[in-house]
């Protein structure tokens, strides 16, 4: 369609920006007749359904029927080859959509059709098809088939918790013949530097409290499979071979609470011992210094901790030999007569392996328990002094930057000039020869900021005093050059700063006596400048 520039179809004020789109800018009225055309030469192109006979060609007319062609349009005619671009595409989906509703209602009446066919013919009630009705129906179906889709999801993951619950006896012996220590999980395998992050130690938290916790429900698990085991061994006839076999699973649940025990309380030592303190720049020595210091530490920590495992150890075979009986013991005193030793494993009744975990799960597991607990306050403890200290140390670094008495009153002590003397200094008064502690940062920012506010409180109060001297002085100088002009004007400075009381006992006193002449006047006979005695 060709582009009309004449005056009357553009406006008449274009901004200057919008010039060179001029031939491109119409009026109202232009705009109007141009959407008018287009959509009469769309129309020549579709056939529409001629339904109502009192209103011809009512579908034509309306331009919803190119909105909404769902019953108006009935066939749509050759797309010429110069149609392009939108109304081609419009035209293309146009003729799909009618090919489409035409298949549909064929189906349709053959399906109808075919029904009608095999009922009986007296009962035929044909109704017209409904096409909400089949929306509601398709929407009913994507409805249901979410739904089984969700309960699939749902019993799968139901099979998967059924079979992971189901534990076999036989799995005690697989259990006691496997000698390696149980895989971390995945939450506790990530580097333990992260700490040094504001989020590293929440998640640390979580990662131990579900890992204390799982251990938790692992061991309910397992007293509560021996409990069934205990109560199978009562119902069943004792033989020999289901003696070994109970000894065996006991021992096998025995180590592999022992081993899980283990690896709880050296994760919680770990992480407890390995916090990050607040990234500084360091020199070299330092940071050399403070890995020795660690690595000893951590030597300490694991002598430590291997000396509480053996004495652990130990305790638990004393309590396993008292509650067994005396008569199974190898060591026995060489003056015991040999008929009380062989009367004695019949006085004493013979206790069970099964009573020594219950023992060892009655005394020992609550001290375990409750060590536990100090340790993970303690990694709460330090984990919150820790970020409190740092959060401080960046507070006093941003006020030193901000701050200008710092610069100004410096502490000598540190500087490099006075650092070797206040060293021979202390060496000096000290009475004993003592390793230089590493003062605190926090303790070293809070001196500077007491020093220098005191310098600047004795700065400012000599100043004052300066400035004090200063006034004194010029006031003094001011009452002398006072007294000179009064001298000159012939005027007593004294009887003019007097007070009322004053003035009245002198002018008592000089009603007596003769008044002096007084004024600027009564210089002038050649005593101006002399001062009188």
């Amino acid at each position: 369609m060709a582009h009309h520039n004449d005056d009357s179809a553009t406006p008449a004020h274009i901004p200057a920006f919008a010039k060179p789109l001029a031939p491109y800018i119409k009026s109202r009225q232009e705009a109007l007749r141009i959407r008018q055309v287009l959509t009469s030469y769309l129309r020549s192109q579709i056939t529409f359904a001629d339904d109502n006979p009192d209103y011809p060609n009512a579908h034509a007319r309306s331009h919803l029927s190119l909105c909404v062609p769902q019953d108006a349009v009935v066939d749509v005619k050759h797309i010429p080859p110069e149609l392009t671009g939108l109304r081609r595409e419009y035209l293309l989906a146009l003729q799909a959509n009618v090919n489409a509703r035409k298949e549909y209602r064929l189906v349709s009446d053959r399906y109808t059709s075919g029904k009608t066919q095999g009922q009986p013919s007296g009962g035929v009630n044909t109704h017209p098809v409904d096409p909400n009705s089949e929306l509601q129906a398709y929407l009913e179906l994507l409805r249901d088939r979410r739904r089984h889709a969700k309960l699939q999801v749902f019993q799968r993951y139901l099979e998967e918790l059924k079979k992971r619950d189901i534990i076999k006896p036989e799995d005690f012996d697989r259990i006691g013949n496997r000698g390696q220590q149980p895989a971390l999980p995945p939450d506790l395998e990530e580097d333990q530097n992260g700490c040094a992050s504001e989020n590293g130690i929440e998640d640390l938290m979580h990662n131990l409290e579900r890992a204390v916790i799982r251990a938790k429900t692992q061991l309910e698990r397992e007293k509560r499979l021996l409990e069934e085991l205990k109560a199978q061994h009562d119902s069943e006839d004792g033989f020999e071979n289901d003696g070994i076999a109970i000894g065996a699973k006991v021992t096998a649940l025995q180590q592999t609470r022992d081993v899980l025990v283990q690896w709880v309380e050296e994760k919680l030592g770990s992480v407890g011992n390995n916090e990050d303190g607040p990234v500084q720049e360091l020199p070299p020595e330092e940071i050399e210094k403070s890995a020795n210091l660690l690595e000893d530490q951590k030597a300490q920590i694991a002598e430590q901790y291997a000396a509480y495992v053996d004495a652990r150890k130990r305790l638990l075979d004393a309590a396993s030999r008292a509650c067994q009986p005396i008569g199974t013991s190898s060591v026995q005193p060489a003056s015991r007569p040999t008929e009380k030793r062989k009367t004695t494993p019949e006085e004493t009744p013979t206790l069970e392996p099964v009573d020594v975990l219950s023992f060892a799960d009655e005394q020992l597991l609550p001290l375990s328990k409750c060590q536990r607990g100090l340790a993970l306050q303690k990694f709460y403890l330090t984990g919150t002094l820790a970020k409190e200290k740092s959060t401080t140390l960046r507070i006093l670094n941003r006020l030193r930057d901000e701050s200008r008495l710092l610069p100004e009153y410096p502490m000598p002590a540190r500087q490099p000039r006075f650092k070797h003397a206040a060293a021979a200094i202390n060496a000096r008064h000290a009475t004993t020869p003592v390793e230089p502690a590493k003062p605190d940062e926090v303790v070293a920012l809070a001196e500077a900021w007491a020093f220098a506010s005191e310098a600047a409180g004795t700065s400012e109060r000599e100043n004052v005093e300066h400035n004090l001297e200063d006034g004194i002085e010029t006031a003094q100088d001011a009452e002398q050059a006072l007294q000179e002009v009064y001298n000159i004007l012939n005027q007593d400075l004294e009887e003019v700063l007097r007070n009322k009381v004053d003035q009245d006992e002198a002018e008592s006193s000089r009603s007596h006596a003769r008044p002096r002449a007084k004024g600027p006047w009564a210089k002038l006979d050649g005593q101006i400048g002399v001062t009188e005695s």
